[in-house]
C-alpha cells in the first residue's frame, strides 16, 4: 500500500535548472517523440501490408507445383520470408507499438534542483566486489564530496569481496561521513541485490538509525558534484515518487567507438527507456538512482530473485503504488569494458539477466503474477529477436550462396508490387528511425539493430542455458580475452603492446571469432557466385532480365541491406584488431579538485555525448532502393 514519502522539510528551496537553450532543445524532442506515434502508424501499415502480399505471392507461386515446399530453391524463399517475418515480430511491431500507445503523451520532467541547506537526509551506497580499488577509490572521494550539507548524508561502501577495509578507513580521517560494511562468511547470496539490501539493514544500524533517501552507485560510477541535489527534488516535490534514476554515461569511450558500446546505451537511454517513462512504466537502471527508504522498505529492499534486480525492484516499486521516475539528465559516469572480452561478457550477461527478469515476472512472487501474459509476451519476443538475428547473421549468406531467388514471383507486376511496397516500408522504417535518431542528437543509427548483427551468437549462450543447460554447456565456447593494445596473456601490471598480426593471432586461437570468420566467408562467396551468375548467365542488352536476376536474388533491398549488415558486422572484430583503439589511461581522463581530492572526468572525456554517427550504409541502401524503384516504374 503507498505511504506518503513526507520528505520535503521546513524550508526547503527547489528551483529550475534548465537554460533557455535547454528548454527549447527539450521541446523539440517532446515534438519529435509524438510524431513518432504517427510514423510508427505508418510503419505498422506499410510493414504489414508488405508482408500479406509477399506471403500471398509466395504460396500461390509455390501451389503451382502441388507443394508447397519442394526443392532447396523453396526452402530458401519461405527462409528469407520468415526471416522477415521474425525480425518484425521483435523490432517492428512491439517498438512502434509502443510508439502509438506513449508517444502522445511525450514530456520530459523537469530539471529542478534543492537549494541551501534544508535536504532531506540521504544514505549513498557504493557496491564494490573487487575490482580495480583506485577505481572504488575515485568513486568513494566523488560520493564524500558532493555539493551536499556534510551533515544531510552518509555514504557507505558495501564490499562483497571484503578486501577494500583498509583502503576505506584510510580515507575516513578526510571523509568523516564515509563507512565500510562487508557481508561475512557464506552469507553472499543473491548477488548485488543481496549487497543492496545488507546495506540497507546496516545503515540502519547506524546512528541516527535510516535516513529518509537511499542512494546506489556502481564502483566505476563518479557523480558529478549536484547528483544529489538534482534528483532529491522529485522526490520532495511528488510523494507517489519511489525512485528515480539518471542516464548512465561513460568517459571512456575510445575514438570511433569501434564495437558500438555507446550506441546501445543510447539507444536504450534516450529513445526507449524515456518512451517508457511518459506511459508510466519506467525501468531504472542499476545505478545513480535515488530512493525513498519508505517505498523500499514498503516492498521488502530489493528483488532477489533475479540477477537483473534493477528492473525487477522498478516493477515492485510500481505495483505497490509508486511511480519510477527517469531523467534525461548527465550526472554519473562510469567505465565501458576496456576489451573486447569484457564487451562480449558484459553482452552475455545483460542477456541473461533479461530472462531470469521474464522468468521472475512469471514465476517469482505471487504479486506478481498478474505480470504473467507481460512475461510470455517478453519470451515469445526474445526468442523472435534471437532467431531474427542469427537467421540475418548466418541463414542469410548461406542463402545467397545456394544461388536460389530470395523472392519468389510469377511475373514481373508481381516484382513490381514487391518493389514498391518495399521501397514504401524502407521510407517509412527510415523516417522513423530518423525521428528516433534526432531525439538522441544522431547519435545512434536509424536502423539499430543491423549494426549489431555480430551480437547475435553471443544471445544463443543465455538463451539455452534457460531452455535446454546441458545443449549450452556443449554448445558455448570460450568468450574472448584481448584489451586494447594489450597482449590477451598479460596480467593487469603489464602493457606490452603487440602487433596487429600478434593481435589477429590471439583473437583466432583464443576468441570465439569462427562464426564471424564463417559469416564474412559465405558472404564473400556469396557475392562471387552472384556476380558470376549475373555476369555470365543472365546479361542481356535487350531485357531487363539482368536487372529481375540481381534484385529477386540477392539485389531486393530487404534482403541486401540485411546481407550487407551482416557482411559489414562480421568485420567488426576483424576491424578492432587491425585499427586497434589507442589505449588511454583513465587516470588521463580524469581532473583532480584540490579541495575535495576527488577527480572528474574531462570535458573532452564527456564530449562522447555529441559524437554522431555516419549513415553511409543507410544512404547507399536508399540510393540503390531509388534505382531499383526508377528501374521498376520503367517497366510500366
Amino acid at each position: 500500500m503507498l505511504r506518503d514519502n513526507k520528505l520535503k522539510p521546513t524550508g526547503v528551496s527547489i528551483e529550475p535548472a534548465e537554460s533557455q537553450d535547454e528548454k527549447l532543445s527539450r521541446s523539440v524532442q517532446v515534438k519529435l517523440f509524438r510524431w513518432q506515434a504517427v510514423t510508427a502508424g505508418l510503419c505498422l501499415l506499410a510493414r504489414s501490408l508488405l508482408l500479406y502480399v509477399w506471403t500471398k505471392y509466395t504460396i500461390r507461386g509455390l501451389q503451382q507445383s502441388d507443394h508447397l515446399i519442394s526443392g532447396l530453391a523453396d526452402i530458401v524463399a519461405w527462409a528469407f520470408l520468415f526471416t522477415e517475418i521474425a525480425f518484425t515480430a521483435y523490432r517492428l511491431y512491439p517498438q512502434h507499438l509502443q510508439s502509438i500507445a506513449y508517444g502522445p503523451k511525450a514530456a520530459f520532467r523537469p530539471r529542478l534542483r534543492i537549494t541551501g541547506t534544508q535536504v532531506p537526509k540521504v544514505d549513498v551506497l557504493i557496491f564494490y566486489c573487487g575490482e580495480e580499488l583506485s577505481i572504488l577509490l575515485d568513486t568513494a572521494r566523488a560520493a564524500c564530496s558532493l555539493d551536499y550539507p556534510q551533515d544531510q548524508f552518509r555514504v557507505t561502501v558495501l564490499d562483497d569481496s571484503n578486501s577494500a577495509s583498509e583502503a576505506i578507513k584510510a580515507l575516513q580521517s578526510r571523509y568523516p561521513n564515509i563507512f565500510y560494511s562487508a557481508r561475512k562468511g557464506k552469507d553472499k547470496s543473491w548477488h548485488k541485490a543481496g549487497n543492496i539490501n545488507h546495506g540497507l539493514e546496516f545503515m540502519a544500524s547506524l546512528p541516527g538509525g535510516p535516513y529518509e533517501l537511499v542512494a546506489g552507485l556502481d564502483v566505476d560510477m563518479i557523480p558529478e558534484k549536484d547528483w544529489l541535489r538534482r534528483l532529491a527534488p522529485h522526490l520532495c516535490l511528488d510523494p507517489k515518487v519511489g525512485l528515480v534514476s539518471s542516464n548512465q554515461r561513460f568517459y571512456n569511450v575510445p575514438p570511433r567507438d569501434p564495437l558500438g558500446q555507446l550506441l546501445q546505451f543510447d539507444q536504450l537511454q534516450f529513445v526507449r527507456q524515456l518512451r517508457k517513462d511518459f506511459g508510466g512504466i519506467g525501468l531504472g537502471g542499476g545505478t545513480g538512482w535515488v530512493a525513498s527508504r519508505v517505498a523500499l522498505d514498503s516492498i521488502g529492499g530489493f528483488a532477489v530473485d533475479s540477477i537483473c534486480e534493477d528492473f525487477l525492484t522498478c516493477v515492485d516499486v510500481t505495483e505497490a503504488g509508486w511511480t519510477v521516475a527517469l531523467l534525461d539528465e548527465d550526472l554519473q559516469w562510469g567505465l565501458l569494458p576496456g576489451s573486447l572480452n569484457g564487451h562480449t561478457k558484459q553482452i552475455q550477461r545483460w542477456t541473461s539477466a533479461m530472462l531470469s527478469f521474464y522468468q521472475a515476472l512469471s514465476f517469482g512472487s505471487a504479486k506478481r503474477r498478474h505480470q504473467r501474459g507481460f512475461q510470455i509476451a517478453a519470451d515469445v519476443s526474445t526468442i523472435a529477436y534471437v532467431v531474427a538475428m542469427n537467421l540475418c547473421y548466418f541463414g542469410l549468406p548461406l542463402m545467397v550462396l545456394s544461388g536460389h531467388p530470395l523472392v519468389h514471383i510469377d511475373s514481373q507486376d508481381q516484382l513490381q508490387t514487391l518493389i514498391r511496397l518495399g521501397f514504401a516500408d524502407f521510407m517509412a522504417q527510415s523516417a522513423q528511425g530518423f525521428l528516433e535518431s534526432w531525439t538522441a542528437n544522431f547519435t545512434i543509427y536509424c536502423w539499430h539493430e543491423p549494426s549489431h548483427l555480430w551480437h547475435a551468437p553471443l544471445y544463443v549462450g543465455p538463451l539455452l542455458r534457460r531452455w535446454l543447460p546441458t545443449l549450452a554447456a556443449i554448445t558455448v565456447g570460450k568468450v574472448a580475452k584481448l584489451s586494447p593494445g594489450i597482449s590477451a596473456a598479460n596480467k593487469s601490471s603489464e602493457t606490452r603492446y603487440i602487433s596487429r598480426w600478434q593481435r589477429l593471432k590471439v583473437i583466432y586461437t583464443e576468441c570465439s571469432v569462427l562464426p564471424h570468420l564463417f559469416v564474412l566467408g559465405t558472404c564473400i562467396a556469396g557475392a562471387v557466385l552472384f556476380l558470376y551468375n549475373a555476369t555470365y548467365h543472365h546479361l542481356s542488352a535487350t531485357d531487363h532480365s539482368t536487372w529481375t536476376y540481381i534484385v529477386t536474388h540477392v539485389g531486393y533491398p530487404p534482403a541486401l541491406f540485411l546481407w550487407s549488415s551482416a557482411l559489414r558486422s562480421a568485420c567488426t572484430p576483424f576491424w578492432y584488431a587491425v585499427c586497434v583503439p589507442r589505449s588511454i589511461a583513465r587516470e588521463t581522463l580524469l581532473a583532480g579538485d584540490e579541495k575535495s581530492e576527488a577527480a572528474y572526468p574531462t570535458p573532452e572525456a564527456k564530449d562522447q555525448r555529441h559524437r554522431r554517427v555516419k549513415e553511409w550504409h543507410l544512404v547507399f541502401t536508399l540510393a540503390y532502393f531509388l534505382a531499383v524503384f526508377v528501374w521498376s516504374s520503367s517497366r510500366v
